[in-house]
């Protein structure tokens, strides 16, 4: 199968299944109350943290491991599903048996079913996530995809159905699941004969090498978890479930202007590092590209999302108008960090990458402890954005200094400008603010085609010149 079709199967499995968590937002809002919805975004960070832990980092193992003999390599996965399958076990007979203590350390209180539950999914999604890897580096795209697509599928049937039978959080816990269960078991069914390799032929592969590289993994991981996705316990702590549920809806909606920037984000990522190897000119103006469409991007829903935030869920889910615009601002922080980052990645093997991920990780959970117990939801949103103000600023300054690139600050004056008048006009009570708004997009846009009008029109070219033969 070609790169193409590779890249098209995992985008519509991908595509897929925001669609369906998107879709299944109103319903679970308008069905469960606030308190119980609260308690399944808790036990979703919950499932978040953990599954860090369990996965081990083998799936980056598995994908970092070079072996030139295909048998040793497919025995690689044989032990990763092996040590995977065996942790996960060990995982759920633990909690089973320490539940109560468990339960007791949760800063919300939660229905033991439902812990239990949610320990057994996350078990099974840690040995599929290998199964899943296996597919993805032997090029089974198409195979992906179906079972992506299946067990999303099979977990929102099952959940709407359990939902509207009255069965609630358990309900959402049970379809998990069920639907977890049948994917493994098929996932099983298609990649056991290559996997069934005997250990009098290929010993053990997994060395302390290996344990030391996933150690580093989990390490880098909670830290990225402390930056995104650990306001949540803060949240539930200090403020209660309902505002917990508050806070999810408004984090998902301004995720999806993340989702927007998936495309760009995973053509550019696949080839930077050649790009800087080959022509540093070309790799800055592709670069500051990549930047200007994601600044665009987030401008555009900055001024979509909260129309379609407050028509399509309830009105007891609407907080703060400046909340969701703010959220928005972290994921643009975001993408310079992920974007002028290179030196960090290229020199000292990756070493500023976890020191910087430890700072602001530090910095968020410090400022979460202060400033959520005083001020709530706004505390936390303001916590994170500091955080990320604080990341973004070392992974650009360090990376600058292990690795120049030439870029003229002024060319992005621009693109600030009109992002942060944007912004504004979403958070002050101004009239009529959406048609400034769109005029203010407007010229956004057509500073942009003034900055890459080549660019543009070597792209309609072709285009033209087939319209012009018809």
């Amino acid at each position: 199968m070609n790169g193409m079709k590779q890249i098209a199967y995992f985008g519509l499995s991908t595509l897929f299944l925001k669609v369906l968590g998107f879709a299944l937002l109103p319903i679970s809002t308008r069905i469960l109350s606030q308190a119980e919805f609260g308690e399944l975004n808790f036990l979703v960070s919950i499932s978040a943290v953990m599954s860090l832990l369990l996965c081990l980092g083998l799936p980056e193992l598995l994908f970092k491991q070079h072996i030139s003999d295909p048998q040793r390599k497919r025995a690689l996965f044989r032990d990763a599903l092996i040590l995977c399958g065996f942790l996960s076990c060990v995982f759920v007979f633990i909690l089973f048996y320490f539940i109560e203590p468990f339960s007791a350390l949760l800063p919300v209180p939660l229905n033991t079913i439902d812990i239990k539950l949610l320990a057994v999914n996350l078990a099974l999604s840690s040995v599929l996530s290998v199964l899943f890897c296996y597919f993805r580096y032997y090029e089974m795209a198409k195979q992906f995809c179906v079972l992506a697509i299946l067990q999303g599928a099979g977990q929102t049937l099952c959940t709407l159905i359990l939902l509207y039978l009255g069965y609630g959080v358990t309900g959402v816990m049970v379809s998990g699941v069920i639907s977890s269960t049948l994917v493994l078991l098929i996932a099983l069914s298609l990649v056991i004969n290559q996997l069934g390799i005997s250990f009098k032929y290929i010993a053990w592969n997994i060395t302390p090498k290996n344990c030391l590289f996933l150690l580093s993994i989990i390490v880098s991981s909670l830290f990225v978890y402390a930056n995104n996705g650990a306001e949540n316990w803060f949240i539930a702590a200090s403020v209660g479930k309902e505002k917990l549920a508050q806070y999810y809806v408004v984090l998902q909606f301004a995720l999806m202007t993340s989702f927007t920037f998936e495309p760009i984000r995973m053509w550019w990522f696949s080839r930077r590092f050649n790009e800087l190897t080959q022509n540093r000119t070309k790799y800055i103006f592709l670069c500051k590209l990549s930047l200007d469409i994601g600044i665009l991007l987030c401008a555009l829903m900055i001024i979509v999302t909260p129309h379609i935030f407050s028509i399509v869920l309830p009105h007891n889910y609407q907080l703060n108008t400046w909340l969701l615009p703010s959220l928005i601002v972290v994921v643009v922080l975001r993408h310079h960090s992920d974007l002028l980052n290179i030196g960090c990645y290229t020199q000292f093997n990756g070493l500023f990458v976890t020191v910087i991920n430890a700072i602001s990780a530090l910095i968020a959970l410090l400022l979460l402890g202060f400033l959520v117990p005083k001020f709530g939801v706004s505390g936390a949103v303001s916590a994170l954005a500091c955080a990320q103000l604080v990341k973004t600023g070392l992974f650009v300054a360090i990376s600058q200094k292990l690795e120049y690139l030439a870029f003229k600050v002024k060319s992005f004056v621009p693109s600030w400008v009109c992002f942060l008048l944007i912004y504004i006009l979403s958070i002050i009570d101004l009239a009529q603010y959406v048609l400034w708004q769109l005029v203010t997009f407007v010229g956004f846009l057509i500073v942009l085609f003034y900055k890459y009008k080549p660019l543009i029109s070597n792209a309609i070219k072709p285009f033209l010149r087939i319209r012009a033969h018809d």
